[in-house]
């Protein structure tokens, strides 16, 4: 790593090189901006570089000049620009500080103000790369975290009973939504989506927690009380506390084509839109968040599975693309669903989303039962 020094008169470049090399700095020495400019566009220069010591008045490009292009370059809006001025004037100062200088000094030079100043900007150059690392570091981690979350989700089931399928479109890299689906038996299948309060890092582990012990709970358990109860007990059990709370609202849904009947608990999530050839229903909240209380007890119901039946489990990130009302957000979301059908998550994912900014998790599930 180097200080570049940039300085059209010989002399001065060789008595800042001499008073830097006694303090141990590398040094790379060019007369002009533009030589300058050269320099800090060849590949890697990136990394050759922790300052750069700028004359202001040089023929050509002038060292304000070559300050800006210097900031308009990404990998060099933290470089630390040092400007050297033989004037003293306010306005010229103001100049070169409005063009991006980190500090200003002036001619002749002041050995211990220029050492002083050196060592303050090199502190600095040595936090952001610092700080740098720590970010790429963090980038790293949270693109395998997304890869492991992604990994989770389930893929879909098509056969001659019923065809399940989502859309998931996290509004960071991270979700607090997720669903699952587990065929149980040759003719039932248990299929659940849940939002984890809160978003991020935190929601995100909360939601792998819980999505890591489902296959054993619906294998095991399978009715929708037994499992949402398990699923509280789970909750206030490893994410609660004095210094933690945290729940979620949930759906499950458990499918037994052959009896040809869906019992469900709702958690306190958004209604189930149903739509079928006899008619269109909701299902509605039947008891509170999994998590925010440490005996909900929870009711299940049923519906009769009919003719060419249709289910629409979502998150309250789909409401909002329509409307921050609720209320109002769920009537344009069974107006679209009756319009598009199986077609609906395209519409979403090509249609909606891009209309507007996602600010919360999304995810739709659509379960259709022949």
């Amino acid at each position: 790593m180097a200080i570049l020094i940039v300085d059209d008169e010989p002399v001065n470049t060789l008595v800042l090189e001499q008073l830097l090399h006694q303090h141990d700095y590398e040094t790379i020495s060019v007369s002009s901006g533009e030589e300058a400019l050269d320099l800090l566009m060849a590949p890697q220069a990136a990394s050759l570089y922790d300052l750069v010591l700028l004359d202001v008045e040089m023929p050509g490009i002038s060292g304000i000049e070559t300050c800006k292009r210097i900031r308009q370059m990404a990998e060099y809006e933290e470089l630390p620009v040092i400007m050297v001025s033989g004037r003293t004037d306010e306005k010229q100062i103001a100049e070169g500080l409005d063009a991006g200088a980190s500090d200003y000094t002036t001619k002749p030079i002041k050995v211990t103000e220029l050492l002083a100043r050196i060592r303050s900007a090199l502190r600095y150059k040595a936090a952001v790369d610092e700080r740098k690392i720590y970010e790429a570091r963090l980038q790293y981690d949270l693109d395998l975290a997304q890869k492991i979350q992604q990994s989770a989700l389930t893929p879909p089931i098509s056969n001659e009973e019923i065809d399940v399928r989502a859309l998931y479109l996290p509004s960071k890299k991270l979700a607090g939504d997720m669903y699952a689906w587990f065929q149980v038996a040759p003719d039932r299948y248990g299929v659940i989506i849940f939002d984890v309060m809160g978003h991020g890092v935190s929601s995100a582990l909360i939601t792998m927690g819980i999505r890591s012990i489902l296959p054993g709970l619906v294998g095991n358990v399978q009715y929708p009380v037994d499992v949402m109860t398990e699923l509280n007990r789970q909750m206030t059990f490893l994410f609660s506390g004095d210094d933690m709370h945290s729940y979620f609202t949930a759906v499950y849904c458990y499918i037994d084509t052959t009896k040809r009947r869906i019992e469900y608990v709702n958690a306190g999530h958004p209604p189930v839109i149903v739509t079928s050839e006899a008619g269109n229903c909701r299902l509605e909240t039947t008891g509170v968040p999994v998590g925010m209380f440490d005996e909900p007890n929870y009711e299940s119901k049923e519906i009769a599975i009919t003719r060419d039946m249709k289910l629409h489990m979502y998150t309250d990130g789909l409401m909002e693309c329509y409307s921050k009302d609720i209320d109002d957000g769920i009537r344009w979301l069974e107006k679209d669903v009756a319009t598009y059908g199986l077609d609906y998550s395209r519409h979403v994912a090509e249609q909606l989303v891009p209309k507007i900014e996602i600010d919360d998790d999304l995810c739709l599930v659509t379960v259709k039962i022949t």
